[in-house]
């Protein structure tokens, strides 16, 4: 991690520790979990999520242990951009383009959002790929 004030921080506990791999728990919420009027619109949404991170840095670290993930904020845009703004351009030219050619709604509709799952198939069998230009950091809580 370059510049860690470009970096986006998030809380976790320590799981595993396996040679230079961590294996750290996060608590992940929907937007609804921090407003105050959940209680009376829809139960909020949490889930904890197991992410394993490389120790670049070679720190000692113990499982129970509260470390900070970092992302880079370059990384979390990239993420932002994969999993919503190109498949929402995948959906509208597919949907216009077949519109245009046929006339028919309910085909260019059906076009469309066959395509964005063949987006999301195709997204998910390069996973791999994907996932190495995404890595995290860890860190001691409470360390600069």
């Amino acid at each position: 991690m370059n510049n860690e004030k470009d970096n986006i921080c998030r809380e976790g506990i320590v799981r595993a520790v396996n040679g230079n791999e961590i294996t750290v728990e996060v608590i992940v919420s929907s937007a609804c979990s921090g407003c105050h009027a959940k209680s009376i619109c829809i139960p909020s949404d949490r889930r904890k999520e197991r992410i394993v991170v490389q120790n670049t840095r070679n720190e000692q670290y113990e499982v129970g242990e509260i470390v900070e993930l970092l992302l880079e904020t370059s990384a979390g845009n990239k993420a932002v951009i994969l999993a919503y703004v190109l498949p929402l351009i995948v959906l509208l030219v597919l949907l216009f383009g077949c519109y245009a050619l046929t006339h028919k709604e309910l085909l260019s509709v059906g076009v469309g959002v066959l395509g964005v799952v063949v987006y999301y198939l195709i997204l998910k069998s390069a996973g791999q790929s994907v996932e190495k230009g995404i890595t995290f950091g860890i860190r001691k809580k409470g360390i600069e």
